[in-house]
């Protein structure tokens, strides 16, 4: 029944649907909302691809009950999880920055609020970033990014969770855990 229905509207010369318009691709350091199944987090990113748009770099920012920012680090290349590993960020050709990050199969994150700082200042004024990792194997992984076209992408990346570029943010005690009744 459909193959007769096209043969007429072919027939009769009925233009063809036009197909769906493909997501445009997202300029490198636009900052983004990324919608959670959860409602009552939300989640606002600005990242680059690498030079050889084979790995991803990204300031991320999840808020909810706690606003967290982290940088993540994701590649085509298998990483093999966990353990945490070093990972180097060299800003404009000056000292590397180390520091272990986690790790999950294809991807690496820091979220530690002293190093999170230190590494969104330094990439608010970089202009180019070069990463180094290893694979769970000890394989060399290294990837090439141009930094943002300014501080703002990871200025407002940071302000959706409240933190302010270059100031680690001031996090309330947490809560002594109660002793169990006996």
């Amino acid at each position: 029944m459909i193959s007769i229905l096209s043969l007429l509207l072919q027939a009769t010369g009925a233009p063809a649907p036009a197909p769906a318009p493909a997501a445009a691709p997202v300029a490198p350091w636009t900052v983004t909302l990324r919608p959670k199944t959860d409602p009552t987090i939300t989640s606002t990113v600005a990242g680059a691809p690498s030079s050889d748009g084979n790995a991803r770099i990204v300031v991320r920012c999840d808020s909810g009950a706690q606003q967290v920012v982290s940088v993540q680090f994701f590649t085509r290349t298998p990483l093999g999880g966990p353990p945490d590993r070093p990972v180097t960020l060299t800003i404009d050709g000056g000292t590397p920055m180390g520091a272990n990050w986690e790790f999950v199969e294809k991807g690496a994150y820091i979220r530690e609020d002293v190093a999170v700082t230190t590494i969104t200042t330094a990439l608010a004024k970089a202009k180019s970033i070069k990463l180094a990792t290893t694979t769970a194997a000890g394989e060399p992984v290294n990837a090439s990014f141009a930094g943002p076209p300014s501080a703002e992408p990871i200025t407002k990346v940071l302000a959706a969770c409240g933190y302010t570029l270059g100031t680690p943010p001031v996090r309330a005690p947490q809560p002594a855990p109660t002793p169990a009744k006996k």
